[in-house]
């Protein structure tokens, strides 16, 4: 649990250097003449000022920004934290090098998320697919959040009327606050009302917080009004980035597992892919709790130098890889109705519905929704799960396999959105022989963390 009242003597503590820290009284400096002890109530027109005066100069910026996610601009926005200045939806990827922050929205699963253009996990929609995938140029920063704020914390958040005092504050609270991993991320999720976030540029020398004074949902997604001060006295520009998105159409973006069997050709070699996470491990990589995030096992024949694929939950999964407690530990997943213990596979390049209307994996887009209409769309008259192998290398490469823990019901449509339910495909684009080494491409469904 985070010790507020400890923080907010941290920042009475800051003196010239801005980094000593203690929380003997002795040593804090007296609050500035005008801090408001308690934020009042959000109203209609308030300009988030409390009780500074907008007219009076400063040297730091202090805006009030509305960030929407909503359908008609992709669900997505951006923001220029030195400026204030808010980039809605596509707009925004004219300006990837004027943008700090982004707000996206995930439907009522995520809800509001902020987060930095460098996160990886961004693509659970178009808008963030575009950003993760697209942006030629991302800044970076360092992000943290202080949930339990309490109103001697809005105490300093009002207090930071200078450049000075709002970089202190910044470089005080991230000493405290990245004491717990936790409060670092690249994306926070279910941004809720009364939240300060604290952000610090490393591309561009930005420092600012961030009180989040408003969330709420719509009918078309979602809201938030963030009361923001930056010291941007040292900003550091950068140039324009031009050409739009790496990929203007979004239809081929993939991530990629490069794996390569390191052992002689004649020797019996498995790699367990974990698609959600875009990895795969060796066994000696992998303690038991870990086998349920695996989807495929990818091996190599020692007879013949051949690939071959198989779910590690399927029975020929199991028989073929030896090992006891590997099994017993599968056994125990399938029997306790441990959903993702059930992996449902079946080749897809060969099914009817492919290549109807360009369904295919190439014309898929990598986001979630996309994601699932893809499986939808073949999968709708049933899912089979059973052995994937190959006759022989070449017959490996360049098909396409599918994988989900989805239950037999609900049906498709009462699927959408659910945060349990696992979609997944690869293709294996490449297998050299002579190197063992293998790339597969890999659209799965994305983080929701």
């Amino acid at each position: 649990m985070k010790k507020i009242f400890y923080i907010a003597t941290l920042f009475g503590a800051i003196g010239i250097a801005g980094m000593m820290l203690s929380c003997d009284k002795d040593k804090q400096l007296p609050p500035e003449d005008t801090v408001e002890r308690v934020l009042p109530p959000v109203e209609a027109g308030d300009d988030g000022t409390d009780g500074e005066n907008p007219n009076d100069p400063k040297d730091y910026v202090h805006a009030v920004a509305f960030m929407t996610a909503e359908d008609a601009d992709m669900r997505g926005s951006g923001i220029d934290l030195a400026s204030g200045q808010v980039f809605r939806g596509p707009d925004a990827h004219n300006y990837p090098h004027a943008v700090d922050l982004l707000y996206l929205d995930y439907g009522n699963t995520t809800k509001g998320n902020i987060a930095l253009p460098e996160s990886i996990d961004l693509s659970v929609n178009v808008y963030g697919e575009d950003v993760q995938y697209g942006w030629r140029h991302k800044n970076s920063g360092v992000l943290y959040c202080l949930e339990d704020v309490q109103p001697r914390d809005v105490a300093w958040f009002n207090g930071a009327k200078s450049a000075a005092r709002i970089s202190a504050v910044v470089d005080s609270m991230i000493t405290v606050l990245s004491a717990d991993p936790d409060n670092q991320k690249k994306r926070f999720r279910d941004v809720q009302k009364d939240r300060v976030f604290i952000f610090k540029s490393t591309t561009r020398n930005i420092a600012s917080v961030i009180y989040v004074s408003q969330q709420m949902t719509t009918g078309t997604g979602s809201q938030c009004r963030l009361i923001i001060k930056s010291d941007a006295t040292q900003l550091q520009e950068v140039a324009p980035v031009t050409g739009g998105l790496l990929n203007a159409n979004g239809n081929y973006y993939a991530d990629v597992i490069e794996i390569t069997f390191e052992s002689p050709a004649s020797t019996h070699e498995e790699f367990f892919l974990d698609l959600k996470e875009k990895k795969a491990y060796k066994q000696s990589e992998l303690q038991n709790s870990d086998y349920v995030r695996m989807n495929f096992i990818l091996g190599r024949r020692s007879s013949n130098n051949q690939l071959y694929l198989f779910t590690p939950t399927s029975g020929p999964g199991k028989s073929n890889y030896a090992n006891t407690t590997l099994n017993a530990h599968l056994d125990v997943l399938s029997t306790s109705g441990y959903l993702s213990a059930t992996w449902k596979s079946r080749r897809l390049d060969d099914h009817a519905s492919y290549n109807a209307n360009n369904n295919n994996f190439e014309n898929s887009r990598l986001n979630n929704e996309a994601i699932y209409d893809f499986y939808r769309s073949i999968t709708n008259n049933g899912w089979s799960s059973h052995y994937t192998a190959s006759v022989d290398a070449r017959n490996l490469v360049g098909r396409v396999y599918s994988i989900s823990n989805r239950p037999d019901t609900p049906a498709y449509n009462q699927l959408a959105g659910r945060t349990d339910i696992f979609f997944g495909s690869l293709r294996v684009i490449s297998y050299d022989s002579g190197t063992g080494k293998v790339i597969i491409e890999v659209k799965s469904s994305n983080s929701l963390d």
